[in-house]
């Protein structure tokens, strides 16, 4: 692995770290929350520094895979200029210098565009999900296909997606994307190690949806010349499917 690409992973991580770290807005308090936000953004601008030449190849990707790339990828960066826009607005200190008015309707929309931020970010890691886990096989020393192992992962996955789910409704999250919910207002009870897990379940949730759909798109890929044959004689699904959790 080159240096720059490692130095690359590492500050993605940072930035996914922070993103997190801004949900527990009620036990960090606006001033911590506006500078971690702050140097959030200053990671993904870099990430989109070092990432410029896929935009350069946006148009040339026609395969499916690409095409749900291009698509959540896309998705992600409107959200995040979205979610610059109205931090920029309700700031109260890192831009409470800038003559911008704010409203209750501006926070909701930021707590819309943080949310939808969050989800978007989960299935563009799961998208690159089994790159990542190659790396660290490697970078660990682990063969390749171990099935015990494997199993382990699955089931821990499987786990982190049912508490996925469960933040789904802890956190009403629904509300949130409808602009019923502000951010912080139904959290003051929730402790911030608690807030981190169930953002974190909830990243984990959509990383599992889109690394798995991609696998499922690989092998309807791979299966397509047996589409004519009977099911028996096409086989089952490959165990592959389950690879690089």
């Amino acid at each position: 692995m080159k240096p720059l690409f490692l130095v690359r992973l590492i500050l993605d991580f940072i930035a996914a770290s922070l993103l997190l770290a801004t949900y527990a807005y009620n036990g960090l308090g606006n001033i911590a929350h506006e500078v971690i936000g702050s140097a959030m953004f200053a990671l993904l601008i870099t990430h989109n520094i070092f990432n410029r030449r896929w935009y350069a190849r946006i148009v040339k990707r026609r395969e499916a895979r690409g095409t749900i790339s291009k698509v959540i990828t896309l998705s992600l960066l409107f959200t995040m200029l979205s979610l610059l826009v109205t931090s920029v607005i309700i700031s109260q200190t890192v831009f409470s210098f800038l003559p911008v008015a704010t409203s209750f309707t501006a926070r909701q929309a930021h707590t819309l565009v943080a949310y939808g931020a969050l989800l978007f970010v989960a299935l563009h890691l799961g998208l690159q999900w089994s790159m990542i886990m190659g790396l660290v096989r490697g970078r660990l020393g682990l063969e390749a296909n171990n099935r015990l192992r494997s199993w382990i992962l699955r089931v821990l996955a499987l786990g982190i997606a049912a508490y996925g789910v469960h933040s789904l409704l802890a956190l009403n999250v629904g509300s949130k994307l409808l602009m019923q919910v502000a951010m912080g207002f139904t959290d003051f009870q929730v402790s911030s190690p608690v807030l981190l897990a169930q953002h974190s379940a909830v990243v984990g949730l959509g990383v599992c949806l889109s690394h798995y759909a991609l696998k499922l798109l690989s092998v309807r890929r791979r299966t397509a010349p047996d589409a004519e044959r009977t099911p028996n004689q096409a086989g089952a699904l490959p165990d592959s499917i389950f690879t690089n959790l």
